[in-house]
């Protein structure tokens, strides 16, 4: 059994989730973009609403994740990598 970390990769089994999946995730995200538009009614709009924000959860925290996972091998392995200084607020 799998956790969400995790997703099936065919005849290798399980596999941790990684940048192909973030990948996969964003290009999804782009595709429902495409679908908001001026005149939109407002039960498509609160559809797409309505899907858009688990994925877009689920791709924030994968790439969380992932920068996490990038951060900690550096620190493993003596690789010192330069601060983000991102915004708080991601930058919007």
């Amino acid at each position: 059994m799998s956790d969400d970390s995790q997703v099936w990769g065919g005849e290798r089994g399980w596999r941790d989730r990684d940048w192909r999946d973030l990948r996969e995730r964003l290009t999804d995200l782009g595709s429902l973009g495409e679908e908001l538009v001026a005149g939109l009614p407002v039960q498509d709009a609160r559809f797409l609403y309505a899907v858009i924000v688990p994925m877009a959860t689920d791709a924030a925290r994968l790439a969380a994740d992932l920068e996490t996972g990038v951060a900690n091998w550096g620190a493993e392995n003596g690789v010192e990598l330069p601060p983000l200084d991102l915004p708080e607020d991601g930058g919007s």
